[in-house]
This record gives C-alpha cells, sequence and structure tokens, in this order.
C-alpha cells in the first residue's frame, strides 16, 4: 500500500503547532507498514533549504487558479530517520515568505484561502497525472479540506483520510472564491449557516474516513460540545465513518534518558537526575531553590481556552501554599500581562517567559513535579504526553484527549489530577490534592514511576490507523 500524508506544517521544517509533530511523526511510524510514504507540504521562504539539503527535482507543472495559470515546482528531502520522502511544493508567489499563516504582527496572510486552493491543485496534478501513485491520500486540517472532493470530482481511485486536529479552524472562504476552484469542485459546495463555505466541512463531507486526534473530541464533536448547530448536523450525517486516534509523541526526541536540551538524564529506575534538573530549572529562571517545594510548569499558546482565566485566580492562594510556577508560552497580550504582573509580584515563586523557547521547554518537562494543563477543551494535547515520560505529574481538566490519556489518580492507581466541570473550584481541588499527595515522598515516587510507564508512541497510534487504512 501506498500512502501520500498532505499537510501545511511538518517538522522539523515549519512548524505553527501540533499539526506539524503529527505531520512530522504519523509518516514516519507508517513506513515500516507501507510500501511507501510520501508527504507533501508547501516549501515556505522560512525553511532553511540547506541545512535539510531540500534539492529541486525535475518534476514541475502548472494549475488553473482562476483565470490565472500558476506554475509550480517540486523539491525533495528525505525525513529524519531516512524512512519517508517529504516533497515540498514551492511557489514564490504564495510560499516565498517568511511566515506560514501570518505577517510578522500576527496577522493571517490576506490571500490564505488562495494559497490552499493553490496547494491543494498542485496536489491533486501531482496525483491525477500519475507523477505521484497512491492508494490512500491522508489530508488534514482545513488547509487540505477540499482534496477529498476534487478527488472524486476526477473520479481518481483513490481512498481518502481526514484528520480533524481543531475542528475552530474551519478555513471559511466566500462565494466569490470559489470561481478560482474547477467547475466540478464548485458544483457540490455546500454553503454553511453564516453564507460562506467551509474547507473543514467539505473535508468531512466528501473523504472516506474522518479522524479526531482523540476519542474524547470525536465523542465531543458528534455530541455537539463547542459545534454549532448546522456543523454539528453536517457531522453527525457521516457519523459511521468517524473515529478518534489519540496523537502519539517522538519518544526519541522526547526522551528524560537521552534529551539533547537537559543537563541531566534520567529514568523510571533512576530518577536523580530529575531532582537536578529541577534545580537547574529553578536558577535558570531566578526561582527561589528551595527543591522540596512543589514546582508547576505550563508550556502553552496564552489564550483564555487553555484554562489561564481560572489560573490566573489561584496563582496567589498557591504561592501562599508553598508552590512555585514557571509558565512559557506567547498569544494574548492581557494574558501575557496577567503571568508578567504575578511574576512580578512573587518574583520568588512564579516565572514568565514570554515567547518559545526549545531548551527551555525540555527542561520544564523535565525539571517540574506536575504540569498544569487546566484546558477547556483540548483535541488531543501533546504536553499531558511528554509530561507523563518525564514523570511531571499532569493536572488536567477531563476533556478530549486529556481525558483519554490521563488517569485520575488514587491511592492505587492513577497517572495524574484530572478535575470536571469547568471550574476554578474543581481546579483547587485538584491542585490541592496533588500537593497534598506531592508530601508524601514515597506515594509522589510511586506515581511519577507509573506514569513514566505509559507507552504514547507512535507505534501505538501508527496500527490504529492501518487498520482504518485497511477498511
Amino acid at each position: 500500500m501506498n500512502i501520500v500524508f498532505v499537510s501545511a506544517e511538518v517538522a522539523p521544517f515549519s512548524k505553527a503547532g501540533g499539526l506539524a509533530d503529527v505531520a512530522g511523526s504519523l509518516p514516519q511510524a507508517l513506513a515500516p507498514y507501507m510500501d511507501s510514504v510520501q508527504v507533501l507540504t508547501p516549501l515556505y521562504g522560512q525553511i532553511d533549504q540547506k541545512k535539510y539539503d531540500i534539492q529541486s527535482t525535475t518534476i514541475s507543472g502548472q494549475v488553473l487558479l482562476g483565470v490565472d495559470i500558476i506554475p509550480y515546482t517540486l523539491y525533495q528531502a528525505t525525513a529524519p530517520d531516512q524512512t519517508t520522502q517529504i516533497g515540498f511544493i514551492s511557489c514564490e508567489r504564495f510560499f516565498g515568505r517568511d511566515g506560514i499563516y501570518t505577517e510578522s504582527d500576527g496577522e493571517g496572510f490576506a490571500d490564505n484561502n488562495l494559497r490552499y486552493f493553490f496547494f491543494q491543485l498542485v496536489v491533486l496534478d501531482l496525483i491525477s497525472s500519475g507523477t505521484i501513485s497512491t492508494d490512500f491520500l491522508h489530508c488534514n486540517d482545513h488547509h487540505t479540506g477540499l482534496l477529498p472532493l476534487m478527488m472524486k470530482a476526477k473520479q481518481l481511485k483513490v481512498k481518502t483520510i481526514f484528520t480533524i486536529h481543531n475542528f475552530l479552524y474551519h478555513g471559511h472562504f466566500s462565494e466569490e472564491e470559489i470561481s478560482l476552484l474547477p467547475e466540478s469542485t464548485e458544483a457540490q459546495l455546500t454553503k454553511t449557516q453564516w453564507d460562506n463555505y467551509s474547507a473543514l466541512l467539505e473535508g468531512i463531507d466528501h473523504s472516506d474516513i474522518v479522524t479526531t486526534v482523540s476519542p474524547g473530541y470525536a465523542l465531543e464533536l458528534l455530541e455537539g460540545l463547542n459545534v454549532d448547530e448546522h456543523s454539528l448536523i453536517r457531522i453527525q450525517a457521516v457519523k459511521s465513518k468517524f473515529s478518534g486516534i489519540v496523537n502519539g509523541i517522538d519518544t526519541k526526541y522526547w526522551s528524560p534518558s537521552s534529551d539533547e536540551y537537559t543537563p541531566f538524564h534520567f529514568s523510571k529506575d533512576d530518577l536523580l537526575g530529575k531532582r537536578k534538573n529541577k534545580e537547574a530549572l529553578l536558577t535558570k529562571v531566578g526561582l527561589s531553590p528551595d527543591l522540596d517545594a512543589p514546582l508547576l510548569g505550563s508550556i502553552s499558546r496564552l489564550v483564555e481556552n487553555k484554562g489561564f482565566p481560572l489560573i490566573n485566580d489561584l496563582l496567589d492562594e498557591f504561592v501562599e501554599l508553598g508552590a512555585k510556577f514557571i509558565f512559557l508560552g506567547s498569544g494574548s497580550p492581557e494574558i501575557s500581562d496577567q503571568l508578567r504582573k504575578a511574576s512580578e509580584r512573587h518574583p520568588q515563586h512564579i516565572a514568565f517567559d514570554d515567547g518559545f523557547n526549545e531548551p527551555l521547554a525540555h527542561l520544564i518537562e523535565a525539571g517540574s513535579d506536575m504540569f498544569l494543563m487546566p484546558s477547556r477543551f483540548e483535541p488531543c494535547g501533546l504536553n499531558q504526553l511528554y509530561s507523563l515520560r518525564y514523570g511531571t505529574i499532569p493536572i488536567v481538566h477531563r476533556t478530549g484527549g486529556l481525558g483519554d490519556t490521563v488517569e485520575p489518580w488514587t491511592t492505587d492507581s492513577g497517572t495524574g489530577f484530572v478535575f470536571e466541570p469547568y471550574d476554578v473550584n474543581e481546579l483547587r481541588k485538584a491542585m490541592k490534592l496533588a500537593l497534598e499527595v506531592y508530601q508524601s515522598r514515597t506515594v509522589w515516587l510511586t506515581l511519577m514511576r507509573r506514569a513514566m510507564s505509559m507507552d504514547f508512541s507512535w507505534d501505538q497510534s501508527a496500527k490504529q490507523y492501518l487498520q482504518l487504512y485497511n477498511l
């Protein structure tokens, strides 16, 4: 079986979020079970072609976007593990710029719809011309949501799977913009309740299989949680082909026993290095070096849905209880300001790094005692999986992938602290319970080792995808 995996971003080449991690890791996990695996993605201007040895191929072509004939060239590189080929679609007009989706000020590019219409048309051209041969086309999020319909309109005998990584992002486009698409595609589009069109919903409607990134998130979508009525009707119409598979993680890159970004390595059988990493982390971020005080880490986009309104209400209270906090992330100026002010009020107990810092992210996972992730909703989540692997006990809201991957602590089972409903008092209870359990060194060590024994490797998830491909 041959498969082509299509994504707007692919780690380590281009990354704006968790989609890149999936697109970078899942194809590599599938490779041992397939005849061939190829990934197709745009060649953005910010990608370091020399670093990744990305070379031009002899493959080129052109597609019609409205009345414009736009050329493209296919570049190629080998994935870091040498198992999969990454095809990069080059077009200076649409991709020869620094950002992936946004300008330097964070605003989305005005021509994003055109950019990803073009991307999908090129993928369609490569497959329909026979330049790339495949049995299965795996599409991801709204940037590729029109491909299943386009494939059907071309009567290509290729199965399509469409994975929803976050239902919030629909890829809406207008009546005027559909004139840029092939007539066979345009005729089958369905309007939304907002009198426009949704690339995400088109992917759900026309693919052979629909997946989300956790069983819990699939159930929430089918039940209409955070879904408008119009979209719910369209989801439920295809529920027989709807399922959820938890994302995996790269267990080589996120490994406490060999992490290149942490000064000390450790394992569930030898945890001394974790305590040393905690000391290194406290020193690095300027917090008081009290190794016995519980340290709660957070690595997140700073948006309300990640639970920051609840966190902000509790910071002063838990500092009084002796807890320390380290926050890493960027996003909402309002949330950034709240965290900055909290760190100024409690400079020995709260640290905040506004931005993203990969080495610091690894050190936070390796050196924190607990990981604070009270998201209002979370399709899958990856940081709770990293945390479990590093013995950093998650505190999470039971939603989506968080509920699927973190088992509530009891005296003889569980891997973290889980609260519901989404309420500040329930989070307070979960955090207080975590601090209480932390006081017993023996119980806490048992909890850490249990968490570190969990297997969330991509191999487990890949086998579930293989079952779907073979339907």
